[in-house]
């Protein structure tokens, strides 16, 4: 199954562009592209952003933006990456109701209001975004204009990667034969048997749909199996002062796990924006450098794991197990991921908390988005 990213250039536009993830993944995928502005509220992810690709994103809020603000670009392409917390226990479930997913919903009521409507879309949240409201709104929103939708949950194990960081992706793009702007009776049908069939149309899996095709023709099929976290660290690292966890840290939670990995290890757990900080547990895995024959993960005995050589994962690494490129090695793939020396350690591991897995982006750019693929439902 061959991509159509040889037919055109893609215009896009990035938004909640944060530290440029999902520019990133365009410029893995292979697909002939340029983001055309981005838009984000972040300073510090600006900042990082303006420092690596020269542009400084549109901090106008999302929800304030109007048709010309968008139609001006004549995108073909859009590229999101939400706030998560209307969908997370920390941000009690509000949904759309959460004033943070103004943004997203106000871009969904704009899409048919647009003179250059794009003709595909890839949106990443996280896992539980599929039940939502806010999902609803936006599937039938964009099954109405005549998108072929495909939906997934995927982490960065099945692609080889030592994290688990599961995603919920949306990658849609118009049907085959759908006419851009068409009435939404057109294709209500098509929305209302792809929602009530939600459960069978979720993909866990990869590959799947197009990109299984295209990858069984490549002999790519085979699962990867995740590398050892020794091919992402810096060993050297591992007494730097600013990432040793501290004792005082650690002794004082007495009734609680650590999720603690080695150089040997094949996973770590999702990387949080509070990573770094006193929020040791549930943040993100912490490395154990010294006396590796030995596992604890310090229930009832934080004391033993004093002798472990405890520490965080550096912003080098975790942007490595997300893989941002740092060093560029091709003249076609010039952008790589730097930050400016004022953007602190604390801060840089905030912005990577909040990113995404830029390669598992894109495989779904370049399998997914950008395949000749029948509409879903139609071809499994």
């Amino acid at each position: 199954m061959e991509t159509d990213k040889a037919s055109k250039h893609v215009v896009c536009l990035e938004f909640f562009s944060g530290i440029g993830g999902l520019h990133y993944g365009l410029q893995a995928s292979g697909v002939q592209g340029t983001v055309a502005m981005s838009f984000d509220m972040n300073e510090n992810a600006n900042c990082v952003y303006e420092h690596n690709f020269g542009m400084r994103p549109n901090n106008k809020a999302i929800d304030y933006l109007e048709p010309a603000d968008i139609d001006k670009y004549k995108a073909t392409c859009w590229l999101l990456s939400p706030p998560c917390q209307p969908y997370t226990r920390g941000g009690k479930y509000l949904d759309d109701q959460d004033p943070r997913a103004r943004g997203l919903i106000r871009l969904i009521k704009l899409l048919p209001e647009l003179k250059h409507k794009p003709t595909h879309i890839l949106l990443e949240n996280v896992m539980n975004f599929e039940n939502s409201q806010s999902r609803s709104i936006l599937v039938r929103t964009l099954g109405s204009m005549g998108f072929a939708i495909n939906e997934c949950l995927l982490s960065p194990l099945q692609f080889g990667i030592p994290n688990n960081r599961v995603r919920y992706y949306l990658v849609a793009s118009m049907r085959h034969g759908a006419r851009i702007g068409s009435g939404a009776s057109e294709h209500n049908s098509y929305v209302d048997d792809y929602l009530q069939s939600k459960r069978n149309v979720i993909h866990t899996e990869w590959p799947f749909g197009s990109a299984a095709i295209s990858l069984s023709l490549s002999k790519q099929t085979a699962p990867m199996q995740p590398q050892p976290l020794e091919r992402y660290i810096d060993r050297s690292l591992d007494n730097e002062p600013s990432l040793l966890v501290p004792a005082s840290s650690i002794i004082k939670r007495t009734k609680l796990e650590f999720d603690i990995v080695q150089p040997s290890s094949k996973q770590t757990s999702t990387f949080t924006k509070a990573y770094g900080s006193k929020h040791l547990i549930g943040s993100g895995s912490l490395l154990q450098t010294k006396n590796l024959d030995t596992r604890e993960n310090g229930f009832g005995a934080p004391e033993k794991l004093l002798e472990l050589g405890l520490r965080f994962f550096s912003p080098k690494e975790v942007a490595l197990l997300h893989h941002f490129p740092l060093v560029s090695t091709e003249d076609d793939k010039p952008f790589v991921l730097d930050f400016p020396a004022d953007i602190t350690q604390r801060q840089r591991l905030q912005l990577l908390g909040n990113s995404l897995n830029v390669h598992v982006v894109a495989e779904l750019i370049r399998h997914v988005l950008f395949a000749q693929q029948e509409p879903q439902g139609e071809s499994q």
